[in-house]
């Protein structure tokens, strides 16, 4: 059943925006946790701010409450809640994949990528994206893998791609519901043609240095033909053995990732 105040919530949002007489949106955020039941809310605000030209927009499904639930709690949650998406069925990503068309800069959560990976496939219904800068709210879970290469491949003109990572411990791994194998998924992605031209920039926020985190940036580093910057921002509250690993794991991907980009350097953030 559907809360009735998160129905007044929407209900005023959607009010709000039927008296909005402007022509152009700088910035425009959606964030509603568990958004089954707004399937059509969610589409019609989606398609005002697509038609006021907007220049940033940030479509965030997560749920607050997992900021305190371990990694495999967050994992079962995920699936509990992707399971109801489904069975739900009233949210049609494609055409809300569709209307993210135009916009420059976006920021998706990992609620999406998992929900993305179920519709048919973007670039066969539509033309591509005109993204310039994309951020992605993951948890770099194997389920969140799909729907990341989905975005890859949707976004030619790709030039800065940023990970906003919510993982809660480098520690704890969770086993993915798609069984897919992180070192053989991204070994056998192709180089899609953001890599080859348009990307230069890659920023990974919260970075821990854990395994699936680290598939992902060689994968990244060995395609990015363009590539300029890879800027790792290292978690906040790491203790003494874990700063030290973070710093063990940047040298090694210095050092020994094979890079597709002369002019490409890696930097480390300290917290």
């Amino acid at each position: 059943m559907v809360d009735p105040d998160r129905v007044f919530f929407v209900r005023v949002m959607r009010e709000w925006v039927s008296r909005f007489n402007g022509k152009v949106i700088e910035n425009f955020e959606i964030h509603l946790s568990q958004p089954m039941g707004f399937a059509g809310d969610i589409m019609s605000l989606t398609e005002f701010a697509t038609s006021r030209q907007v220049k940033n927009l940030v479509l965030d499904f997560s749920d607050p409450i997992q900021r305190n639930l371990s990694q495999a709690q967050q994992t079962i949650r995920d699936c509990l809640l992707r399971c109801r998406y489904l069975q739900k069925n009233d949210l049609d990503v494609s055409h809300l994949f569709f209307n993210l068309l135009y916009v420059r800069t976006l920021t998706v959560c990992s609620f999406f990528l998992q929900v993305l990976q179920d519709c048919d496939d973007p670039m066969a219904l539509h033309d591509s994206m005109k993204t310039r800068h994309l951020v992605m709210k993951t948890n770099m879970h194997a389920n969140d893998f799909v729907g990341i290469s989905i975005f890859l491949n949707s976004c030619p003109e790709l030039e800065s791609l940023t990970f906003d990572l919510v993982t809660t411990s480098r520690f704890v791994r969770a086993p993915s519901p798609l069984v897919i194998d992180p070192v053989s998924y991204w070994l056998t992605s192709k180089a899609y043609e953001c890599l080859e031209k348009t990307l230069k920039v890659v920023k990974v926020k919260k970075f821990r240095g854990s395994s699936n985190e680290l598939h992902m940036l060689q994968y990244l580093i060995r395609t990015g033909c363009v590539m300029e910057r890879v800027d790792l921002y290292e978690a906040n509250g790491l203790n003494h053995n874990q700063k030290r690993w973070v710093q063990a794991v940047v040298e090694e991907v210095q050092q020994n990732f094979k890079r597709a980009s002369r002019h490409l350097r890696i930097t480390l953030h300290n917290a």
